[in-house]
């Protein structure tokens, strides 16, 4: 489940100083595919700036990041307190005078069908899913904008074209997503690119441990494979790849467009 039977994939090279003198901010960097995006952003030259509620956590990818000559530091902060989201953003300009990338992968799904979710989750949903997007993005792209270069990337699902049952709200909150990338991409401005990633179901720890059965089966992951055109599961690095090409220079001409990282599962 783990590996393409038949497949023979070259090793992907990494370049040192592909991202050297930028600042990459990174939200929901604690842990998952926002940590390993952070290590790979800072394997390649990034000065990474972590985001998250979960200061212990993000200790460790900053000690993990660090030990390996990376750049990184972290602020806690809440993206969905609208006050806290531009103090962190303050904080950064004021301590690097930049901001290049905006890599925004913080993001909560709760299982529930409609008729079941309570207000207070749909609320809860909502906000880390779209409202703190927005935040962010109005945070920080006048900054952006008033350099002439910037990054804008922010994390859909291909769960708001094909939902599961009980994802009705987490699939509309990803669907709003692609509006806010659209529509913001219009109004970026030169050098300003706005993108999305849109992942499958990608084996993360929580995501994993979620649906597997006690005989070690996880039915969730045999369907979805079942339907991809790459039989195997999706990883974090997949995502984090895909973040790190749309943050680079060489995707200037690419914008308002959506990345389907789900090895052709939506396409059927």
């Amino acid at each position: 489940m783990d590996s393409e039977i038949g497949a023979n994939i070259p090793t992907i090279k990494v370049y040192s100083d592909k991202f050297s003198g930028h600042v990459a901010v990174l939200t929901g960097a604690a842990q998952g595919i926002g940590a390993v995006t952070a290590q790979l952003f800072a394997q390649q030259g990034a000065q990474v700036i972590l985001l998250d509620i979960q200061e212990e956590l993000l200790r460790k990818v900053q000690s993990l990041i660090q030990s390996r000559g990376g750049k990184a530091s972290y602020l806690v902060c809440d993206i969905t307190d609208e006050r806290q989201v531009h103090e962190s953003v303050d904080s950064i300009i004021r301590q690097y005078q930049r901001i290049d990338v905006l890599a925004n992968i913080a993001g909560i799904y709760l299982f529930d069908l409609l008729n079941n979710m309570m207000t207070e989750s749909y609320r809860r949903m909502m906000s880390v899913n779209l409202d703190a997007s927005f935040y962010l993005t109005r945070a920080v792209l006048p900054h952006m904008q008033r350099s002439g270069y910037g990054r804008i990337i922010h994390t859909s699902s291909s769960t708001f074209q094909e939902p599961e049952p009980g994802l009705a709200v987490y699939a509309m909150s990803k669907a709003a997503i692609i509006g806010l990338v659209r529509g913001t991409s219009v109004e970026a401005g030169p050098g300003v690119t706005v993108n999305a990633v849109m992942p499958g179901l990608i084996k993360t720890d929580q995501v994993w441990n979620a649906g597997v059965q006690p005989d070690g089966s996880h039915p969730l992951f045999e369907r979805v494979i079942a339907k991809q055109d790459v039989k195997r599961c999706g990883t974090r690095d997949d995502v984090a790849h895909t973040f790190c090409f749309i943050a680079s220079p060489e995707a200037s001409f690419i914008s308002g467009q959506i990345f389907d990282v789900s090895g052709g599962e939506t396409f059927h």
